[in-house]
């Protein structure tokens, strides 16, 4: 074969590894990998892992963890999700927080699943969840959560500033501990 020849196969080669790794190493990193975990549907069987409700009987409420693994734990609410986050070992014992995929929430207003890190939340507002009590209603932008307190009362947060603190005073508001009533007359 000749030179020119030769040079020209190589090239050609060489582009179609450049192209092939090019197009692989996006499926390589882990925030396109966790972009590809789409939601998933939540079934009307499924049980909240935290207080035993039906999640999809909530759909402006509804949460759900999605592993590496494929599995996924839904809740009825989003005070409920932070209540799994902050205590997994309690809520499931197959999973450490690492083993977390992606985790969703339903946009309180719009409906439609939110990826939780791009969520905004509101605390302290008028809105009642599935129990009845104080809640985190979440929200698609921070746009619509501020318009919401605004209308509704609270505070904005996003993700990363909701604390098991804020957690357990959320759920020792006036209706007590998330729905559960003590039969003995107190």
């Amino acid at each position: 074969m000749n030179k020119p020849m030769q040079s020209l196969r190589r090239c050609a080669l060489h582009g179609l590894v450049a192209i092939s790794l090019a197009l692989a190493l996006p499926a390589l990193t882990p925030a396109a990998a966790a972009e590809e975990v789409a939601a998933q549907a939540v079934g009307k069987e499924m049980r909240c892992p935290v207080c035993g409700m039906y999640p999809a009987r909530y759909p402006k409420w509804m949460t759900q963890v999605i592993f590496k693994d494929g599995t996924m734990r839904a809740t009825d609410s989003p005070l409920d999700l932070f209540r799994f986050l902050h205590d997994m070992a309690k809520y499931d014992r197959k999973h450490v927080r690492e083993d977390i995929a992606v985790i969703y929430l339903s946009d309180y207003l719009k409906g439609g699943w939110v990826d939780a890190k791009r969520a905004y939340f509101v605390a302290g507002s008028s809105a009642r969840g599935p129990m009845n009590n104080a809640d985190l209603p979440a929200f698609n932008g921070r746009e619509a959560a501020e318009k919401f307190a605004g209308e509704q009362g609270g505070k904005v947060l996003g993700f990363e500033q909701i604390t098991a603190e804020l957690v357990a005073n959320l759920g020792h508001d006036d209706h007590g501990d998330h729905g559960h009533h003590d039969h003995h007359g107190h």
